[in-house]
């Protein structure tokens, strides 16, 4: 793809992101057939420049633009399948705040490699012949969010933390949480375009870390920038990411037989440990490509009921048909009051494979590389294939990102140096 990435286009605004380029991204969804398009956003400093910039993309085309503001990404994905509509989500996630994004999709659904295809050809050859002009408005749909998530809620006495990551649920998550318990600490609510994904939120867990061990909390849930990841942490201050939350998720609705053909899906980066535990417990799993959209693709192919990524997106299709972290959290809620399950001790017999993520600045060609993949192989070989290196471009950033995962902790920072001396060695050479 020429501007797609793993979950939409991302860029710099003024740069790859200019006020012409995002109009004519408004433009190409004429492609797309939907008479209406909502328009979401995160709270970026740059969200009105292409929110505006898009929006009369869209009315040039004949098409109506909704602006429904700042709102978690789940949130308008849930409107635009209820309205079977064109959704827009101006956002970078959990990338910081000089960046951003625009997440399109169809009708509740991520677009299709042909439709973003063919939202690339439009903007590089668009042609103008419209007569009409669409209409544009503003419109609240927090409260059809609030109506999805409410047969969901659980009370609980748990003393919960929450943070916001001064992002996109730093309205709807205090609300939602304001209805299941009265012990509520809520973090990072106060965005002020420049401080989202700043030292907070998923990516940033010292700060719940902190908060929950200095202040006696029992649970904390930590969002991304536009709400469709979610990071947990326990009693003791321990996180637990989104290979532990699916283990979670996955024992409880097979214990209620609600996991389809007992399979899970997961990414390639998941963790050894976890994926071990699963096939110990008679689940099976299946490893998908890094991105949402690809662990969708297979969960609808194989009609499976539950997916997601470490990172911590959760996807359960028969809910809503992409991660949603306020959801997630909730359905956490539920399982801890419904099992009474300890959290301190729940991953306790998981034998836990370390590993190290180290993001790159180089040529993303890199992983072609036949002398890094000779070495890779060379690793695996030795390892006798128990343990996990991978090497891929980043979906959202300028990076290639070096996962080195093995039995030992030894192991990995032996294997990650050596990789990183290869890939130096590489660089200085194409100079």
């Amino acid at each position: 793809m020429k501007y797609f990435g793993t979950d939409g286009i991302r860029g710099i605004p003024n740069k790859l992101l200019t006020v012409e380029f995002t109009s004519k991204v408004g433009m190409s969804l004429s492609i797309l057939n939907n008479k209406n398009v909502y328009i979401a956003t995160d709270t970026r400093i740059s969200k009105d420049m292409l929110k505006t910039a898009i929006i009369s993309g869209i009315l040039s085309m004949g098409m109506n633009a909704i602006n429904v503001g700042i709102l978690p990404t789940p949130a308008l994905i849930y409107y635009s399948k209820l309205k079977q509509a064109t959704g827009i989500i101006i956002t970078a996630s959990h990338n910081p705040y000089y960046d951003n994004g625009i997440k399109i999709v169809n009708k509740g659904n991520k677009l299709t490699n042909e439709e973003e295809l063919k939202i690339e050809s439009f903007i590089d050859n668009q042609i103008i012949n419209k007569e009409l002009i669409g209409i544009y408005k503003k419109q609240d749909i927090k409260l059809f969010y609030y109506n999805y998530l409410s047969k969901y809620l659980t009370k609980t006495n748990l003393k919960i933390v929450i943070d916001c990551a001064n992002g996109s649920t730093y309205k709807t998550a205090p609300y939602i949480f304001n209805k299941i318990t009265n012990k509520l600490l809520v973090l990072s609510n106060n965005p002020n375009g420049i401080n989202i994904n700043n030292n907070c939120g998923s990516l940033y867990p010292q700060l719940l870390i902190n908060t929950i061990k200095s202040l006696n909390y029992d649970i904390g849930f930590s969002f991304d920038g536009d709400g469709d990841r979610l990071l947990v942490v326990n009693n003791n201050g321990e996180i637990i990411d989104g290979d532990k939350i699916l283990y979670l998720i996955s024992l409880y609705l097979k214990s209620k037989n609600r996991l389809n053909n007992n399979t899970v899906v997961l990414s390639i980066m998941s963790n050894i440990g976890i994926i071990n535990k699963l096939k110990e417990n008679k689940i099976n799993v299946i490893e998908a490509n890094v991105g949402d959209k690809n662990i969708i693709e297979i969960l609808n192919k194989n009609n499976l009921s539950l997916g997601g990524e470490n990172s911590g997106h959760i996807i359960i299709p028969e809910i809503l048909p992409t991660g949603d972290g306020l959801l997630t959290a909730l359905l956490l809620i539920k399982i801890i009051e419904e099992t009474n399950i300890n959290l301190n001790t729940y991953f306790n017999n998981i034998n836990y494979y370390p590993n190290k993520l180290i993001n790159i600045k180089t040529n993303k060609n890199i992983i072609n590389n036949k002398e890094l993949i000779s070495k890779i192989n060379s690793i695996k070989n030795t390892l006798n294939n128990d343990c996990k290196i991978i090497v891929r471009p980043s979906g959202t950033e300028d990076l290639v990102r070096l996962l080195v995962m093995a039995k030992t902790k030894e192991l990995v920072d032996k294997y990650s140096l050596e990789l990183l001396n290869i890939i130096s060695k590489i660089n200085e050479e194409s100079k």
